[in-house]
């Protein structure tokens, strides 16, 4: 996975399409980056993977094809390995959203089982979900504009391992970190020290959802 190699699949396919010569500051245009971001990238021989997942969601390419070079027949004959995510594509970590369900706006996004396991930690992929992060609060493990995986599945959080959530309160939708208190409040704990805890009751939030990975924004 090569910043060229992957960058010329998405020419190919915009050419294809539009039936014109592409030229890279075409692409970052497509990939919403920067001519600059662009350029530093291609420099380091870094793959602007969140950009890249959003372009296959809008343009419903299958994620495999653009990063790992299988071909769209051979995807189809494996299908069996391949698994559709939910992207929910914001989500506010310092201020209000909404809750993340059924009636919130979504793209599918396509991805390889394995690479979703990696991403996961190996977790069934059932009840797995990706959000799109804004907000530096808990950064720097959750960077601003990064992809977080949620599984909906886990809703309870255990005392003392501190483990980060995503949840619905009075506040709007956030991602923390969580911890049980001594008399049996939920702490509301920011990476960002420039954030201070918040403490309140159980009763007050609803969990949606463990954090299981992320894909860091890259600058």
């Amino acid at each position: 996975m090569d910043f060229i190699s992957v960058i010329e699949k998405i020419r190919a396919h915009m050419q294809q399409k539009q039936h014109k010569r592409i030229y890279d500051s075409d692409i970052a245009k497509a990939l919403d980056i920067s001519k600059e971001h662009f350029s530093r990238s291609k420099k380091s021989d870094n793959v602007p993977l969140k950009p890249i997942i959003e372009f296959c969601a809008k343009e419903n390419i299958v994620i495999n094809y653009i990063l790992f070079d299988q071909s769209p027949d051979s995807l189809i004959q494996t299908t069996d390995k391949l698994i559709t995510l939910k992207y929910f594509k914001q989500i506010n970590t310092s201020a209000g959203w909404g809750a993340v369900n059924e009636d919130e706006d979504f793209e599918i996004i396509t991805i390889d089982e394995k690479l979703a396991k990696i991403l996961s930690h190996g977790k069934n992929l059932k009840n797995i979900e990706a959000i799109n992060v804004l907000g530096d609060s808990m950064e720097p493990t959750i960077k601003d504009g990064s992809i977080i995986f949620v599984d909906r599945s886990q809703t309870i959080p255990i005392k003392d391992k501190k483990e980060i959530f995503v949840l619905q309160t009075p506040g709007g939708t956030l991602v923390k970190k969580l911890n049980i208190t001594a008399d049996g409040k939920l702490q509301l704990i920011s990476q960002n020290k420039s954030y201070d805890r918040e403490t309140i009751n159980f009763y007050e939030v609803n969990i949606l959802g463990k954090v299981l990975g992320v894909i860091q924004q890259m600058g």
